[in-house]
């Protein structure tokens, strides 16, 4: 695993690769970074170029100074991938990564081969204003205890929970709150109808998002869905093994 970083019009954005042949970009949750595909990357590493960026305003990249909405993330994916030399990759995205992966798909889809929406909050804007107060509540008090993370989780460690907090401590308060309302202004069901890239939508069977599964299996002409046993929002934290034999069979198909 080394890292890397590249100058982008959207800043300075820091990676993680590893392995060599296609490559697959990783795009992480909300105030997380890239090192939470730590153990996916693992395990890509052997057939597959993987690469995992921090989202800028997350980790080791560049601060944003200004809103960014979810197109301007899809946007600074495609940039990142210009300053790589990267003409067409696979993506992976999980949460606001998964969202991002759904713009990509609607509005840049000559520059991926394979598309892996994970876990992504299709809300509508009613669901989005009866969920804001605890929105506001989790996403404005970075650090978060033990407790919190257990049940979203198969197995939180004390490591873990350091990573969690660290990740949280870089991206801010402000910057964690902006990207959900970038989720929440985001017209995704909109989006998912005009996405034509090959695509694989993931959920979590522990988690209520999988609830937005039907809207990707209708809108999608030729989606794959999966249901991953027993886990929840964070698929790559609790079953990477699992989730990398997706994207093999996935790419390989």
């Amino acid at each position: 695993m080394k890292d890397g970083f590249v100058e982008t019009a959207h800043g300075r954005i820091h990676y993680l690769e590893a392995g060599s042949g296609k490559p697959i970009i990783l795009l992480h949750s909300n105030g997380n970074s890239a090192y939470e595909y730590d153990h996916l990357i693992e395990r890509l590493a052997g057939k597959h170029r993987a690469i995992a960026w921090d989202q800028p305003g997350h980790g080791d990249s560049d601060r944003i100074v200004r809103h960014y909405s979810v197109e301007d993330y899809s946007d600074a994916v495609v940039a990142f991938m210009d300053a790589l030399g990267i003409d067409k990759a696979n993506v992976l995205g999980a949460s606001i990564g998964g969202m991002i992966c759904t713009d990509l798909g609607a509005r840049h889809a000559d520059r991926i081969d394979h598309l892996f929406v994970v876990e992504a909050p299709a809300r509508s804007q009613e669901e989005w204003a009866a969920e804001w107060l605890r929105t506001e509540r989790n996403w404005t008090s970075p650090v978060q205890a033990m407790d919190q993370l257990t049940p979203r989780f198969r197995n939180v460690t004390p490591e873990f929970l350091e990573r969690w907090n660290i990740d949280r401590q870089k991206a801010g308060a402000w910057t964690m709150l902006d990207v959900m309302w970038a989720l929440r202004l985001y017209d995704s069901r909109g989006a998912i109808p005009k996405v034509t890239a090959k695509t694989m939508a993931i959920f979590g069977e522990n988690n209520r998002i999988k609830a937005y599964a039907p809207l990707y299996e209708a809108g999608i002409p030729g989606v794959r869905i999966e249901l991953m046993k027993d886990c929840g929002h964070f698929p790559m934290v609790d079953d990477p093994e699992a989730l990398a034999k997706l994207v093999d069979d996935f790419v390989g198909a």
